[in-house]
């Protein structure tokens, strides 16, 4: 898909978000820009709305949205036993050199912990402010191996304190650990085969923070026998 393919596509989507609901005055204006596609529709405008306007994850790059009442039930957790459950979403952050899949982002499935278990490991945490990814790549290697389970506190949109985070940056999907050294965020690698490279303030509007990680699940099999 190219750049205008997808500016096409977030436009499409945007509208058929709005489509029941009602548009904030204050950006009526810039959301029919937006629709009628005369205004830029990039990463960072994309992953702000669905932030602000309680979408899913990467909600404006599907291609598969047909009409509202299909995307409320697939993001509706039919959760009869009120247990606390976290969807798990086909998107793979790398550990290595970026990969990105904007074709089709969707739940593939839902992870459900009793609500005990749930508090001691998520502290409280709200289940609709995480998401569950899988991790692809070595750069990571020593605190995630490639298929690893990951979960994102997706409320966290911008850099608070260092740690690990799932971010854009350009057109890479990355799971990295970022630290603030002076003016500069720079992108460090667990793996020290891997170089550590830097975000300057000028490369900020190519950045979005999708969320930190807050936990990690290993996918490894072992043989034993």
């Amino acid at each position: 898909m190219n750049r205008n393919e997808l500016k096409d596509l977030r436009a499409k989507n945007l509208k058929q978000w709005f489509l029941n609901k009602t548009i904030p005055q204050k950006e009526k204006s810039y959301i029919s820009q937006l629709i009628s596609g005369k205004a830029s529709f990039g990463e960072k405008s994309a992953r702000r709305l669905e932030s602000d306007y309680g979408m899913p994850p990467f909600y404006l790059d599907k291609s598969n949205i047909d009409d509202s009442s299909k995307i409320d039930n697939v993001y509706d957790n039919d959760n009869k036993n009120n247990n606390y459950v976290i969807e798990v979403l086909n998107i793979t952050a790398s550990a290595g050199h970026g990969f990105l899949n904007n074709d089709i982002i969707e739940v593939i499935k839902c992870i459900e912990y009793d609500n005990d278990q749930a508090k001691t490991l998520f502290n409280g945490m709200p289940s609709s402010n995480l998401k569950v990814i899988n991790v692809s790549g070595d750069s990571m290697q020593g605190t995630f191996e490639c298929g690893d389970a990951i979960y994102i506190d997706i409320t966290v949109n911008q850099f608070q304190s260092d740690g690990i985070y799932v971010f854009t940056f350009g057109n890479g999907l990355y799971v990295k650990r970022l630290q603030m050294i002076k003016n500069k965020l720079v992108v460090l690698s667990d793996n020290k085969q891997y170089r550590d490279w830097e975000i300057t303030t000028d490369e900020f509007d190519q950045l979005y923070i999708h969320g930190k990680v807050m936990l990690s699940q290993s996918m490894m099999l072992r043989k034993h026998g």
